[in-house]
């Protein structure tokens, strides 16, 4: 299969391309994918399995924070 897709074998793995896909749905298409819908498209058993693929990035932060009016109610 990986060969088929033109990715050397030695470098490449199932693994490593389901990883990549799961956070690819993640991170690029949050408004439609959801870490349960995620889990059925997986066969994953527990929620847990699936939450590796959440990686909160710094930015992501921040703009929770930012978005958060407590913190900017002090002087």
């Amino acid at each position: 299969m990986l060969k088929k897709a033109g990715l050397p074998p030695t470098r490449f793995t199932l693994h490593h391309l389901r990883h990549t896909f799961a956070t690819l749905m993640l991170q690029q298409n949050k408004e439609n994918v959801d870490l349960r819908t995620l889990q059925e498209l997986l066969g994953h058993e527990s929620i847990t399995s699936t939450q590796v693929y959440t990686h909160v990035e710094y930015e992501q932060k921040k703009k929770a924070i930012d978005s958060f009016s407590f913190f900017t109610s002090f002087p």
